[in-house]
């Protein structure tokens, strides 16, 4: 042990300092919620057709903000764990090198093995950094991914429900995921395989490749497009829509499961 090894390898501790406490969202949406429910529920003659519409998009947008925010805490709750165990490891390594004191026999085979265990510290801090620095930027990835879909109060079309829900889920929780071609999850994708993986989760069974997924389902016009159809933007590519004109997507050998903009030119198919 050196000071100077002390020093690097507490100054990788300290980057994971801080409270690690779970985090808690809740955007007091219930009352709102409760309420918007009940005026939806009047009868024609006591509220208009237009106002029980808006009542009930309102109702639509609260609830899914409260989703969105029982996601965003799941995703910094499991960001604060990684960051706990990065400060156990990276401190395990610390306290072993200062028990590594004693200066021990001036042999050169002493020496030798001395700075072996030197290197083999300075080596583990390292890949517990690495570790935890793409965890990190997988949490913050997912974290973009969500939307309030509240801007300029436009409610762009009905959210995810049921089965299309789940796989939307599912394939969100692959972000950052290597491409790979042939691979069909759970770590690993291309892209007809991380849709038929996302599927799968859901009770869907989606044919393997492309030009079978091509075929699953019902067309759906562009206008239409809603999470969880399947878009092509040609024959030998496929991703996931998530809603706000964006996919989840697979997207080539390089490159990791990613969010995209969704395109102009594209088919949509929508599982059954």
């Amino acid at each position: 042990m050196t000071d100077t090894e002390i020093e690097v390898l507490t100054r990788a501790h300290r980057l994971f300092a801080g409270d690690t406490s779970r985090a808690t969202l809740d955007a007091g949406t219930a009352p709102h919620r409760d309420l918007l429910r009940g005026a939806g529920g009047l009868n024609g003659g006591v509220a208009q057709a237009s106002y029980v519409l808006a009542a009930d998009r309102g109702r639509q947008r609260l609830q899914a903000a409260a989703r969105t925010d029982a996601d965003a805490a799941d995703v910094i709750d499991r960001a604060h764990r990684d960051r706990a165990e990065a400060r156990e490891l990276t401190g395990s390594v610390v306290e072993e090198a200062r028990a590594d004191a004693s200066p021990g026999p001036m042999t050169p085979m002493a020496q030798r093995e001395a700075m072996r265990r030197r290197a083999a510290r300075l080596r583990a801090q390292r890949a517990h950094v690495v570790s935890a620095r793409l965890k990190a930027r997988r949490h913050a990835t997912a974290l973009r991914a969500l939307r309030y879909g509240l801007a300029h109060h436009r409610f762009p079309g009905p959210p995810a429900t049921g089965r299309a829900a789940v796989a939307v889920r599912a394939a969100l929780s692959r972000l950052g995921r290597p491409y790979v071609w042939g691979a069909t999850g759970p770590d690993r994708f291309d892209c007809s395989g991380l849709v038929q993986w996302a599927y799968a989760q859901a009770g869907v069974q989606l044919g393997r490749t492309t030009y079978q997924q091509i075929n699953d389902g019902i067309p759906v016009p562009r206008s239409l497009v809603r999470p969880g159809d399947l878009v092509f933007p040609h024959a030998g590519h496929v991703q996931m829509a998530i809603g706000n004109n964006l996919v989840v997507e697979a997207p080539y050998s390089g490159a990791s499961v990613r969010i995209s903009r969704l395109g102009s030119n594209i088919a949509i198919r929508r599982p059954l």
